[in-house]
């Protein structure tokens, strides 16, 4: 994944994708569902800012389950 604009590609561009160690980070609610925030590790400043997603965990599996 590249956070440049200029390289992120298209839908015909062939791109290898390295694996990420990814952090995760629960928020508790009290009468609303916890939520989730996962991002890379290791990243700082914009990239740190700008590079995230957050989702209800009731929603996230365990990877080994998946396989």
């Amino acid at each position: 994944m590249s956070l440049d604009p200029h390289g992120a590609g298209n839908a015909t561009t062939e791109r290898t994708q390295t694996p990420h160690d990814l952090s995760m980070t629960v928020v508790e609610y009290t009468g609303e569902p916890d939520r989730c925030t996962v991002s890379p590790r290791g990243l700082s400043g914009i990239a740190k800012l700008s590079t995230w997603i957050t989702v209800d965990k009731e929603i996230v599996v365990d990877l080994d389950a998946m396989r």
